[in-house]
């Protein structure tokens, strides 16, 4: 599952032609792959909220999801946007991590930032 498109990858990191979509897909298919991972158990989806700002629950408990005009589910916005850093990240750095910006085996901390609110660390 892709979590952003095509289209909001290149605009992320500014490329506005064709040349690199393969290579640019890759980074989309492996960044989702490395949000989901990281979430563990916690969903990529954005939840309907109340008046409070409080997600909508239905009657087991359980969190509606916003969907779109075809009826699928909204990807969360939050998770979006870590998948989007983190594909400028693969995009801008290839092979290495020059910067030091994050440690082998680790998604970069503005990635883990946004997601770590959102993630399930009871599950091993």
């Amino acid at each position: 599952m892709m979590l952003v498109t095509l289209a909001q990858a290149k605009a992320q990191i500014e490329v506005d032609h064709n040349d690199s979509d393969t290579l640019i897909t890759g980074y989309i298919l492996s960044a989702s792959s490395a949000v989901k991972n990281y979430l563990k158990a916690g969903s990529v989806f954005e939840p309907e909220r109340d008046a409070d700002f409080n997600p909508v629950l239905d009657s087991n408990g359980d969190p509606v999801y916003q969907e779109d005009s075809s009826g699928d589910k909204v990807i969360s916005y939050v998770v979006q946007a870590a998948t989007l850093i983190l594909v400028a990240y693969q995009f801008k750095d290839r092979d290495n991590n020059t910067a030091g910006e994050f440690e082998q085996g680790y998604l970069p901390k503005p990635v883990t930032a946004l997601l770590y609110p959102l993630r399930d660390p009871a599950i091993a």
